[in-house]
């Protein structure tokens, strides 16, 4: 008995060691990003076929129908790409060899009418939402706030145990 339990808590690991590293693939990604580089080839009145040639597919895609016409949304991830100002001074124009960090992220509209790209912009939704937010210590409203929760919660829980 002592031992298929052994053997069942090696199998267990061993299943739980490939399914956690063994089949994983750091290298790929799990979202599609477009770059800087890839928007220089789009072009206004390219038609949706030529944009997803260019950038691949896109991470969501939205049709409307507004007095007969076709009004497409391709939204597509989009990152930058942030250099060391001294290796770029030292470098110059070969970028390419550079080690890089991200820099922004947000999401780009492109946005097409009767299949022919009319526009395309930085969503503003989601740049609005990456605004950072000043740090604060905590005020005296969020800790009265948290304190009123707390004796609502308790009021609550109180009636309903009398019941």
């Amino acid at each position: 008995m002592l031992q298929k339990t052994i053997k069942l808590a090696r199998f267990i690991f061993c299943f739980l060691f490939l399914q956690t590293f063994g089949f994983s693939d750091s290298q790929s990604e799990i979202e599609p990003w477009i770059s800087t580089n890839d928007l220089y080839e789009i072009r206004v009145e390219m038609t949706t076929n030529d944009v997803i040639n260019k950038l691949g597919d896109p991470l969501f895609i939205e049709t409307i129908l507004d007095d007969d016409e076709i009004i497409t949304n391709f939204v597509y991830s989009f990152r930058t790409k942030v250099y060391d100002k001294d290796l770029l001074e030292e470098n110059g124009t070969n970028i390419s060899e550079l080690p890089q960090k991200w820099g922004q992220t947000t999401n780009i509209q492109f946005v097409f009418t009767d299949d022919k790209l009319t526009s395309w912009e930085e969503d503003k939704l989601t740049l609005s939402m990456a605004e950072k937010e000043s740090s604060s210590n905590g005020s005296s409203f969020q800790i009265f706030n948290f304190l009123l929760n707390i004796i609502v919660i308790t009021l609550n829980a109180a009636v309903l145990m009398s019941l």
